[in-house]
């Protein structure tokens, strides 16, 4: 394992988080969410859980996962979520102007909307305010944005319906590009919750906190390297996140037992690129076995 360790932290640096945080809004949602390659029209996931039969593992019954269906323009318009026994516990629905979402519905899973968000666009077509209303239409929180002379956001605030401040973004910018983002994210009782410091041009630094305001975990994230610390400096996890559909390759380590390692590898591919079955893999000192496989079917727009 501390081969596997070594070799996992010096994997390549390809990643760009630039790309995704200055580019998202000229890529479909398909693609900049869940990096489907293609003209996709929708995706289901179905997992089978792997038991062990008369000394094999093999695969249990497949469960459904997750839906999603997309427009033509790439943004999802449903989204479906379950758990692991297949019931539906939430829908989003989200409604478009042309390329705008406007409105933004969830729903839990007997149909009940719990959460209503709505965008407003300035003379520019611009997001310049976002609503968030419970399923009775009291109000939750709304975020406001402010932007330079290019239209970029230079700040984005969060306030509850109460005032309380829930999130405040700060961007800097050269040129088109983000050069900083510091995000700071706090609890309904106005306590810090977490801190995010991105720079270019791909690094992010993550710290959260207990509500007493010491430090709870850390995290370095390094293009496509994530390390995370607890409180005493000590080494967490570390994660690779894959180039091919941004498949986890995670190593925990802790000072009580044998580090472990949870891989997921892409077995089937389609012809536009994306992985149809992955095969989730776990590792100790013990040796390796399967964890679950996850089957993803995709149809796509014919263009």
């Amino acid at each position: 394992m501390k081969k596997i360790l070594h070799a996992l932290i010096l994997v390549p640096l390809t990643f760009s988080l630039t790309a995704i945080l200055s580019h998202a809004q000229e890529r479909s949602m398909a693609d900049a969410t869940y990096a489907l390659k293609g003209p996709v029209r929708s995706f289901r996931t179905e997992v089978a859980t792997f038991v062990l039969k008369d000394g094999n593992y093999v695969e249990g019954p497949r469960v459904v996962q997750m839906e999603a269906s997309f427009n033509t323009d790439g943004n999802r318009t449903d989204f479906y979520m379950y758990n692991a026994k297949g019931i539906l516990t939430r829908r989003i629905e989200m409604k478009f102007d042309g390329p705008r979402m406007t409105v933004c519905i969830n729903y839990d899973g007997a149909g009940n909307i719990f959460l209503r968000t709505v965008d407003v666009y300035d003379n520019a077509g611009l997001l310049k305010e976002e609503t968030n209303y419970n399923g009775d239409g009291s109000l939750v929180s709304k975020t406001t944005y402010k932007r330079n002379e290019r239209g970029q956001v230079r700040e984005s605030t969060e306030y509850s319906a109460t005032g309380v401040l829930l999130e405040q973004i700060n961007n800097s910018f050269e040129g088109a590009k983000l050069y900083t983002s510091e995000r700071k994210v706090y609890r309904p009782d106005g306590t810090l919750a977490a801190t995010e410091l991105y720079r270019a041009p791909n690094k992010k630094n993550t710290t959260t906190y207990r509500p007493d305001g010491s430090v709870a975990t850390t995290s370095v994230r390094v293009g496509q390297e994530i390390a995370v610390y607890k409180e005493d400096g000590s080494a967490q996890k570390f994660t690779t996140i894959s180039d091919q559909g941004r498949l986890l390759d995670e190593v925990k380590v802790d000072q009580k037992t044998s580090p472990t390692r949870e891989s997921q590898i892409p077995d089937e591919m389609d012809t536009q690129g994306n992985w149809t079955k992955q095969t989730k893999w776990f590792a100790d000192v013990n040796g390796t076995r399967p964890l679950t496989t996850t089957y993803r079917a995709i149809t796509y727009y014919n263009r």
